[in-house]
């Protein structure tokens, strides 16, 4: 099954437009060239010149990108076969246009699939002040102000921000606090955090990810990163890192019935060189 299919299925009922990619932020146009198929996006780009010039101001970089595939693909001038392909490039990235327009259904239609016991000790956040990077619509952080004495969370899309803002309010929780940022650049100053968590929030950056967990982490503070799985081969090498000498985080792996869970641990100071 498509990439595509699948999401139309997990977000039957919503419709997608054109006009909505305007609400990409620039981390996320610089991975479109990874995302969306090719042929269909350039048909798209060409019917669109306004999110041409939109994606190319947000982000410089992708320029080159889409002169190329502008260049390579045959383009078509029929009207449905515009609007299907069209159709086409948005529900393949529909995961990031719901994230940014819809936080409340995405937060709703997506599992986080973890429980506390499998994430860390309850005990272990008594009294400690924590961090959730790449919060997204904030599942992870209302688990953690459960028990921690103070929570960040730290999203880079202003609606996720605002919802988790939004969340809190409505349910009465006084010790979660959101800010802009991403995992290479962390607001905070240098040993500030005592745990520090994320949840398929990383690899952007992995080497100045993994140079920011330590700056701002205190000695003896704990790293954990979450993920569905790391199968693919940009996982392995991801694997392979984390894991190495350097870095000296420990794995392990939760399998359900349909996938596996993986989590990274380690304790600042740990071997890291």
């Amino acid at each position: 099954m498509r990439y595509s299919e699948r999401l139309r299925k997990l977000f039957e009922g919503i419709t997608l437009t054109v006009e909505d990619l305007f609400l990409l932020e620039a981390f996320q146009i610089k991975y479109l060239p990874e995302r969306v198929p090719k042929n269909e996006f350039a048909i798209l780009l060409n019917a669109h010149p306004s999110v041409k010039r939109f994606l190319i101001s947000k982000y410089p970089l992708i320029q080159d990108f889409i002169q190329t595939i502008l260049k390579e693909v045959k383009l078509s001038e029929n009207k449905d076969n515009v609007n299907e392909n069209c159709m086409e490039v948005l529900w393949e990235i529909a995961e990031m246009i719901v994230y940014n327009k819809y936080p409340e259904i995405y937060d709703a239609r997506t599992d986080f699939n973890w429980s506390l016991d499998e994430i860390i000790d309850s005990k272990e956040l008594s009294d400690k002040t924590v961090i959730d990077v790449g919060a997204g619509t904030g599942q992870l952080s209302f688990l953690l102000a459960s028990f921690a004495k103070t929570v960040f969370a730290v999203e880079p899309v202003t609606n996720s921000r605002k919802f988790i803002r939004e969340k809190a309010i409505q349910q009465n929780v006084n010790n979660l606090f959101t800010m802009d940022g991403f995992l290479d650049a962390i607001p905070l100053p240098d040993n500030s955090i005592d745990i520090l968590f994320t949840s398929n929030a990383m690899g952007w950056n992995i080497k100045g990810e993994l140079e920011e967990i330590e700056r701002i982490l205190k000695p003896g503070g704990k790293a954990i990163h979450l993920f569905r799985n790391i199968e693919s081969e940009t996982g392995n090498l991801f694997h392979n890192m984390l894991t190495s000498k350097e870095w000296n985080y420990t794995y392990f792996e939760f399998q359900e019935s349909n996938t596996v869970k993986v989590k990274y641990s380690k304790i600042t100071g740990s071997n890291h060189y």
